[in-house]
């Protein structure tokens, strides 16, 4: 019995770092908890965080999200860039994507796909005043 008092004991000195709050320079780090939101990056699955929309200050670069408001199921947003590439920003215009009656709705998985639906007549995309804070993982 001892034995495993003892062994319990030690298993509960070595997690304890593990519960500890993670330490910077000048000291603890305040960690959150934020939902991951998957998308579509020319035909990938991404991970991005959503942080909502945002005002842009002056100098603000921002690239284009599609969102689709009519399509199926497993449709995600879709992005074109990611970090890394020269034209990435964390920060997306919104553009509407909305299938057009008489349309079939299908998973469109990149702008390329988007483009070519909208030249067929199948969606209608629309420039939106709102941009958010989306930084792709």
């Amino acid at each position: 019995m001892r034995r495993i008092a003892v062994l319990l004991a030690l298993c509960t000195v070595a997690a304890a770092p593990a519960a500890l709050p993670a330490l910077a320079a000048d000291g603890p780090v305040q960690q959150f908890r934020q939902n991951v939101t998957l998308g579509f990056y020319r035909g990938d699955v991404v991970s991005y965080l959503d942080f909502g929309p945002v005002k842009l200050a002056r100098g603000n670069r921002v690239a284009p999200i599609w969102v689709v408001t009519n399509g199926v199921k497993a449709q995600r947003n879709i992005v074109d860039t990611v970090p890394g590439r020269r034209d990435y920003s964390p920060l997306w215009a919104v553009r509407t994507v909305t299938w057009t009656s008489g349309a079939t709705p299908r998973v469109l998985r990149s702008k390329a796909a988007v483009l070519a639906a909208q030249r067929a007549g199948e969606v209608a995309v629309r420039a939106m005043p709102t941009v958010v804070n989306c930084p792709v993982l």
